[in-house]
């Protein structure tokens, strides 16, 4: 019988389609090498790094353990395969040289600083050159923080750990005022680099990785003048990289290097920023508490805050042409000064252009610009030179706070731009100590002739006066009982409570005696709601 082409083409095929799978058959795929964990557990602290050790049988598998390559064979994964996202594998390599050693090795892993704790199930993955996995046993991988770290966690704060390269901490030299000046004040404050994480409960609230001039880390000094005489010292931090530490949700708007760590104040920041808010300030600085570690020292109760700096996104308005200045008590212990004609043992120093960089022109310029400030003053022609509102509105600030201070009352001051219809304007208020000590009287700077305010309130020129007056009478309804309200808001509040828990540990460590939160804001509390009583019959006073 003779079969047509066709059914023989047919049949060839069939026949080679058969002959393919036998060879395929015969040419098996190698055995899969096998991976085992030899570690049960391996423990990390934050941002530590720590070995695991696994096997490979047979020993003389060869595959590419190179960690830094995109084609290493070794991988870490969890239950699913799905990638571990808490810790990073920084290198793979040979456990040892010796015949007992083949075939094992060692992976060195390092918390990524997601989480302040975890414990994850994970397993060695094995991948050969056909692309199939090899899977270890389980091994936990776990992070948990120190003792300390924990203990300051459990307050319930964020907590700031700084740890500087070398364990070195910044130091000063302590200064007095030269005959004729006031004050005390640091010199030769050193900066050390380092690295700082800030943690909440089991977050990372922020990493500023390890100190790369420009890149990442940031540096630590002591800052202040008396403040810095204590045991306990207040700092300031500059971070590589900007970023909003205070974390507002707007990370473009409020990112900057610059932050300061003021010591704990029994809450007179916060009352203090908080009438400065109310009165309506250009600017208020941010601030949240923290507690404070450097190189596993507790340092104590501190409070976070935005620093006194030209940002005009957030902070200072002031253009590139512009000045932010200080009329400065410790002016002798800055670098670069100028004078007015107001009062020779008080000088103006800079806060933007920085020492550094401020030229002689821009010097020139600004004293030129103070001392026709001064003049118009003393002559009455100063609503030319001077924001009125705002200098109204700070003055106003502290006689509501009935605050002792007046040279060293941080007089911050600034000028938008170069261009002459740029005026002088009262920045912020700053620095509390001395705040709720004038009772039935006026703040001091309300009085003192150092400054401008009395020779304001005397001018045949009434704008300044009458200012006052109107902004004390728009605000007089409410804000002695707002800023009562936001003290009061803060007991058995959960900061409130953390806040206590931490103001214990605070005095522990330096065998200090801060009161309680319900304490110093029952003191806050009678100082506002009898404040606006005694300010209503004293401002009456200013209208004649």
């Amino acid at each position: 019988m003779r079969l047509s082409g066709r059914l023989i083409l047919a049949a060839l095929a069939l026949l080679a389609g058969s002959c393919s799978k036998t060879t395929e058959e015969e040419e098996p795929l190698p055995s899969m090498a096998t991976v085992r964990a030899l570690s049960d557990r391996v423990t990390l602290s934050p941002g530590g790094q720590a070995y695991a050790e696994f096997s490979v049988t047979p020993f003389e598998t060869q595959f590419n353990y190179d960690a830094g390559s995109e084609d290493c064979d070794i991988s870490v994964v969890g239950q699913s395969g799905e990638p571990i996202k808490e810790f990073q594998i920084v290198k793979i390599e040979p456990a040892g040289s010796s015949y007992e050693d083949h075939g094992k090795y060692k992976i060195l892993l390092k918390d990524a600083l997601t989480k302040f704790s975890y414990s994850q199930q994970c397993f060695i993955a094995l991948k050969d050159d056909y692309g199939r996995i090899s899977k270890s046993g389980g091994f936990i991988v776990s992070c948990e923080g120190d003792e300390l770290t924990r203990t300051l966690l459990a307050t319930g704060l964020p907590l700031i750990r700084i740890d500087t390269d070398g364990g070195f901490e910044p130091t000063c030299e302590y200064v007095a005022h030269p005959p004729g000046c006031n004050g005390a004040g640091i010199k030769n404050a050193t900066k050390v680099p380092g690295s700082m994480i800030m943690l909440a409960g089991e977050s990372i609230l922020y990493s500023s990785g390890p100190y790369v001039k420009d890149e990442s880390g940031m540096t630590l000094r002591i800052r202040g003048n008396t403040s810095a005489y204590p045991a306990k010292k207040p700092f300031k931090i500059k971070l590589q990289k900007k970023k909003d530490l205070l974390r507002r949700g707007d990370e473009d708007k409020y990112k900057d290097k610059d932050w300061l760590l003021l010591c704990y104040d029994d809450l007179r920041s916060r009352a203090g920023w908080k009438v400065n808010q109310l009165v309506g300030l250009q600017w208020t600085p941010g601030f949240e508490y923290v507690n404070l570690v450097i190189n596993g020292d507790y340092k104590g109760l501190y409070i976070l805050a935005e620093s006194v700096k030209r940002n005009e996104k957030c902070r200072l308005k002031v253009s590139q042409s512009g000045y932010a200045i200080e009329y400065d008590a410790y002016w002798w212990n800055e670098n670069v000064t100028f004078t007015g004609d107001w009062n020779y043992s008080m000088q103006y120093t800079f806060k933007y252009p920085e020492d550094d960089e401020v030229t002689d022109s821009q010097i020139g310029y600004i004293k030129d610009f103070i001392i026709k400030t001064e003049s118009a003053i003393r002559s009455g022609d100063y609503d030319k030179y001077i924001d009125v509102p705002s200098f109204a509105r700070w003055l106003l600030g502290h006689d509501i706070l009935g605050s002792l201070d007046c040279a060293g009352s941080n007089y911050f001051m600034t000028k938008y731009d170069s261009n002459s219809d740029s005026k002088l304007m009262m920045a912020n208020m700053w620095d509390f100590d001395g705040i709720y000590q004038m009772k039935d009287t006026w703040a001091n700077t309300h009085i003192w002739r150092g400054f401008y305010y009395p020779a304001l309130l005397e001018s045949g020129n009434r704008l300044f006066r009458d200012t006052y007056v109107e902004v004390w009478q728009s605000l007089s309804g409410s804000l002695c009982k707002n800023a009562s309200a936001y003290m009061k808001s803060l007991v058995n509040s959960e900061e409130g409570r953390a806040l206590d828990a931490s103001i214990a540990l605070d005095n522990k460590r330096w065998k200090a005696g801060h009161p309680s939160v319900a304490t110093s804001v029952e003191l806050s509390r009678q100082w506002f709601d009898t404040r606006g009583g005694w300010l209503n019959n004293a401002i009456a006073g200013l209208k004649n």
